[in-house]
């Protein structure tokens, strides 16, 4: 550390005065204390004025070890930037404090399909992630005005064990929506006449009859898609329903967050919760087999307001609910927070209706359905041991 202080001042003052060091100027006899100190108070706030003072502020961190010495130089600014992943904290507009300068880069922050969301910083580098979003933000399709028709065609992908090849493929199939009205098609009473989504329980059977268990498999899973739903039912209605529920294999992603290498993630607090008007867990649930379907979530009798907390899975590290726990540092990683869906089969379900799906609604998508999603964290630096 450098500084010129005032005492270095007073010295060059006074140097500036050798020679005189009479009792008068003129008759070159020695000036007594005095008459210095007169002097010094007569013209001292004229130097000070005219004089600028230095601070050159430099911290060394030395470390060593038997053969390296490695010399760090931390020079401070004070300013205060966000622009994406890199967080600089620079100074405030009076310039109070430009001794002082912190730069992070840390991870960042995305959000799924049709969440849009909010990453914010506290002073204690404290981060908040708040999302609000609902159904209709996740399937913008399932609000559609009802275009289905029997005579519009759908296309759908599906993986499947072809045993004139002996080999697992994937292919895609068109059909037409005709398929999902077949139940009664060629009765005179329109009675008899019933399409998939007024009563599906005779319909894997026809198609296993008209096609085989294959293509019967992929009608039932398509008649799922809600896109395809839209296409081929006459009477669809973006509220007579869960749009999702069960566990069918697939996932909705809303959230992440990247911990980069160098840096801990500890999760603070975490609040959710899951507003919709429409089954309970025990009202609503569905099971798809080879011998029909056994459903129970579309009855509106059932239905009511509820308010619960949102479920979610997250692919690695801590429960984010958790405290005083830390996760990362050795590497980039990115943690993934996707919806969290329960299935499972009984056997009395298997018995009756064979092997199949069997889906829970305790965390079903409704139509109604609005998410507020809360969560605080920090990034600790920590240094990866080799």
């Amino acid at each position: 550390m450098r500084i010129i202080a005032p005492m270095m001042i007073l010295i060059m003052m006074t140097s500036t005065l050798a020679g005189c060091t009479g009792g008068d100027p003129d008759s070159g006899g020695e000036m007594d204390s005095d008459a210095i100190n007169d002097l010094i108070d007569a013209n001292l706030q004229d130097f000070i004025n005219n004089t600028t003072i230095t601070v050159n502020q430099e911290i060394h961190h030395h470390y060593y070890n038997n053969t390296t010495t490695n010399d760090y130089t931390v020079e401070y600014n004070n300013t205060t930037v966000n622009e994406g992943d890199s967080i600089v904290n620079e100074g405030d507009d009076n310039n109070l404090n430009e001794w002082s300068n912190t730069s992070y880069n840390l991870g960042g922050a995305n959000f799924g399909n049709g969440v849009n969301g909010t990453v914010s910083m506290g002073a204690g580098m404290m981060f908040v992630a708040h999302l609000e979003f609902t159904a209709m933000d996740l399937f913008p399709e399932y609000n559609a005005d009802p275009t289905g028709d029997r005579d519009n065609i759908f296309t759908y992908s599906w993986s499947y064990y072809d045993y004139l090849t002996n080999s697992n493929r994937t292919d895609v199939f068109t059909f037409s929506c005709s398929e999902f009205y077949i139940i009664g098609s060629q009765s005179n009473n329109p009675n008899d006449q019933v399409s998939f989504w007024e009563d599906s329980s005779n319909y894997w059977d026809a198609w296993n009859n008209e096609y085989n268990s294959t293509i019967a498999d992929l009608l039932l899973n398509a008649s799922n898609d809600i896109s395809i739903e839209v296409t081929c039912n006459e009477n669809y209605s973006p509220y007579g329903g869960p749009i999702k529920y069960g566990d069918y294999g697939d996932s909705i992603n809303f959230f992440n967050i990247v911990i980069p290498e160098g840096y801990a993630i500890e999760y603070i607090q975490l609040d959710t919760s899951h507003d919709y008007y429409g089954a309970s867990s025990s009202y609503c649930y569905q099971f798809q087999g080879e011998n029909g379907t056994l459903d129970g979530c579309w009855d509106s009798e059932n239905y009511q307001q509820h308010q619960s907390s949102l479920y979610f899975n997250y692919s690695s590290g801590p429960d984010p609910s958790s405290r005083n726990t830390y996760y990362g540092g050795w590497e980039n990683i990115t943690v993934n927070f996707d919806f969290k869906f329960y299935g499972g089969v009984n056997d009395y379900v298997e018995e009756h209706f064979g092997n199949g799906n069997y889906g829970y609604g305790y965390s079903a998508i409704w139509p109604t359905s609005t998410y507020v999603f809360t969560l605080y964290y920090n990034f600790t630096p920590v240094i990866p041991v080799e």
